[in-house]
C-alpha cells in the first residue's frame, strides 16, 4: 500500500510538471524578468506541494515501519529545508536519513545523506568539512554513473570540488576535478557549469584574458536556460577580472548590473556582496553624494537578508559606511579649523610685534591677564567634561529604567494573553504600553532578537503547546479552530508559524502526538 501511495504522489508530482509546461505556452513574448518571476512563483507552487507530500509520506512510513521510504523522505525534507536556508533543520532530517540508510545497508541514499550534509556545510562556510564529504561520496558515484540518478550526482559532485577547490585557492585540484567534469559533460546541457568552473580556475590563475573569454561563454548559455543566479555571478567574475586589470570604469558597469540584477530578481547569495562592496567602493572615489548614499543603502539592504537575531552582519557595516559621511565633515570641518589656527596665529604674531613696540611698558600687565584668561578657560573646560560626563551617567540610567519600564508592561502583555487578539497590531501594542511606535519596536528586536509578528507568533505558538498538553480535547480540533483559537487570521498562516517554530505541520505535529 505505501509504495502505491509513493508512486501515487511521483505520480501527482509528474501531473503538476506537466501543467508548469503547458502554462508556460503564456511566457511567449514575455520579458525576462516575467519569464523569471512566472518560474520562480510556479517552483514556490511545486516546493510547498512536495513538502506537504514528504509529510504525509514520513507519517505513513512510520506506521508502516518502512525504512526505504522513511530514509528517501528525510533526504527531501532535508532538500527542503536547504532551499529554505534552515541549515539546522536540513542537517537534522540529512543526518536521520543516513542513519536509516546505515541500518537498512542502502549505499545510495547514505552517500546521497552525506551530499547533503556537504551542501549545508558548505552553505554554512564549513568548507574544508564539506569538501571531505563530497571527496568520500565522489567514488560511489563515479562507480555506478551508469545509472542516470547517480551520474547526476556525479557531475553535481565534480562541480562542487572544482568550484570549492578555486575557492580554497587549491587550483591544482580544482584543475583535476574541472578537467574530469569538462569531458564528463560535453555535448550535455551540463558543459556550460565546467566551463564556468574553468573560467573560475583561470580568474584565480591570473589568466584574466582566457577566463573572460570562457565565462562569457557561459554566461551565453545560462541567460538562453534562464540560469539567472550564474548568469548573474558569471557578471561578478567578469567585473572582477577587470577590476584586477585596474580597467575600473569598465568593471563598474559589471557591478553595478549585479546589484540591479539581484534587487531585480530577489538572487541571495551572500558571495554577490563583492558587486555591493565594489560600488560602494567606487563611489567613494568618483561619485556624488546621491551615488554614494544610493550605493551604501544597497549594501545595508543586501545585508539585512542575512541578518537574523545577533547583529554580525549589518551592524558593523553600519558602522562601517553610515559613518563615512560624517567622517568627511569630520575632515572638512579639521581642514577648515587647522587653516582658521594658521591664520589666527600669523595675527597673533604681527599683533605681539606691533605691541611691544607701542605698548611695551603695558607688557607685563597684558601677561597677567593672559595667565588670568588662560586658567579662566582650564577651568571652563574642567567643568564642560564634569558635566557632560554627569549627563551621560544621568542617560545611562534613564535607558536602564526605560528598558526595565518596557520589560514589566511585555510581560504584563504576555500574562494578559491580549496576542490572542486576531486584530492585535503593532500599534495596539504602542497604545498599550504608551509609548513611540519605533522604541517599541526596537526594544522587541532588541530584547527578543525577533521583529514584531514574529514575537506575536511564537507567543501564540507556545501558547498552544502548552494547552495542548494540559488539554487533550484539543487534539480533536481542526487545524482551522486551532487557528482561531490561538489567534490566526488564515490556516496558511498558522501553518506557517507552527512549521518555523515546531519543525513540523501542525496535523504532523498532532499525528505525532496520538501515535
Amino acid at each position: 500500500m505505501l509504495r502505491f501511495m509513493i508512486s501515487g504522489n511521483r505520480f501527482l508530482k509528474f501531473i503538476i510538471v506537466i501543467l508548469f509546461i503547458f502554462s508556460s505556452v503564456n511566457m511567449f513574448g514575455k520579458t525576462q524578468k516575467d519569464k523569471a518571476e512566472f518560474l520562480r512563483q510556479k517552483n514556490n507552487d511545486l516546493v510547498e506541494e512536495n513538502l506537504r507530500i514528504i509529510d504525509s509520506t514520513i507519517s505513513t512510513a512510520y506506521r508502516l515501519n518502512d525504512k526505504v521510504v522513511l530514509s528517501e523522505a528525510y533526504i527531501e525534507k532535508g532538500n527542503y529545508f536547504l532551499e529554505q536556508r534552515n541549515y539546522n533543520n536540513a542537517l537534522k532530517n540529512f543526518t536521520i536519513s543516513k542513519q536509516l540508510s546505515t541500518e537498512i545497508k542502502d549505499d545510495f541514499t547514505f552517500y546521497s545523506s552525506l551530499v547533503g550534509i556537504a551542501k549545508t556545510k558548505e552553505n554554512l562556510h564549513e568548507i574544508k568539512e564539506s569538501i571531505v564529504l563530497y571527496e568520500t561520496s565522489l567514488s560511489y558515484f563515479e562507480k555506478h554513473k551508469q545509472q542516470p540518478k547517480s551520474f547526476s550526482i556525479y557531475l553535481s559532485i565534480l562541480g562542487k570540488l572544482s568550484y570549492l577547490y578555486s575557492k580554497t585557492n587549491h587550483l591544482n585540484k580544482s584543475d583535476y576535478y574541472n578537467k574530469i567534469e569538462l569531458s564528463e559533460t560535453v555535448d550535455t546541457v551540463n558543459y556550460q557549469y565546467a566551463l564556468k568552473n574553468k573560467g573560475i580556475i583561470d580568474f584565480y590563475k591570473k589568466d584574466y584574458n582566457s577566463a573572460f573569454n570562457t565565462l562569457k561563454k557561459a554566461q551565453q548559455a545560462f541567460w538562453k536556460q534562464n540560469d539567472i543566479k550564474w548568469y548573474v555571478i558569471s557578471e561578478q567574475f567578469l567585473g572582477e577580472i577587470l577590476y584586477q586589470q585596474k580597467r575600473n570604469r569598465e568593471a563598474i558597469q559589471y557591478f553595478e548590473n549585479v546589484v540591479e540584477f539581484s534587487k531585480q530578481y530577489k538572487i541571495l547569495d551572500e558571495e554577490l556582496r563583492l558587486s555591493y562592496e565594489r560600488v560602494v567602493e567606487y563611489n567613494e572615489k568618483y561619485g556624488n553624494s546621491r551615488d554614494k548614499l544610493l550605493s551604501v543603502n544597497n549594501l545595508l539592504s543586501f545585508d539585512s537578508l542575512f541578518y537574523v537575531a545577533d547583529h554580525t552582519v549589518l551592524k558593523p557595516n553600519l558602522e562601517k559606511y553610515e559613518n563615512t559621511f560624517l567622517k568627511t565633515e569630520r575632515n572638512l570641518l579639521k581642514e577648515k579649523n587647522q587653516n582658521f589656527k594658521r591664520s589666527s596665529f600669523f595675527g597673533l604674531v604681527v599683533i605681539l610685534i606691533f605691541g611691544g613696540i607701542v605698548f611695551y611698558k603695558m607688557n607685563q600687565k597684558h601677561q597677567k591677564k593672559k595667565n588670568y584668561l588662560q586658567k579662566c578657560l582650564d577651568e571652563i573646560t574642567i567643568l564642560e567634561l564634569d558635566i557632560k560626563e554627569e549627563n551621560q551617567l544621568e542617560k545611562t540610567k534613564f535607558e536602564v529604567e526605560i528598558d526595565e519600564d518596557f520589560e514589566q508592561s511585555l510581560q504584563l502583555f504576555e500574562e494578559q494573553k491580549l496576542f490572542l487578539n486576531p486584530k492585535f497590531s503593532l500599534n495596539d501594542l504602542v497604545l498599550e504600553l504608551n509609548a513611540n511606535r519605533t522604541i517599541v519596536s526596537n526594544y522587541i528586536n532588541r530584547s527578543r532578537s525577533k521583529n514584531f509578528n514574529q514575537y506575536i507568533n511564537e507567543l501564540r505558538i507556545n501558547h498552544l503547546l502548552k494547552r495542548i498538553e494540559n488539554e487533550p480535547n484539543l487534539k480533536k480540533y481542526t487545524i482551522d479552530a486551532l487557528a482561531e483559537e490561538t489567534g490566526f487570521n488564515s490556516r496558511k498562516t498558522f501553518s506557517d508559524a507552527f512549521l518555523e517554530h515546531t519543525g513540523f505541520r501542525p496535523s504532523q505535529y498532532l499525528r505525532n502526538i496520538l501515535e
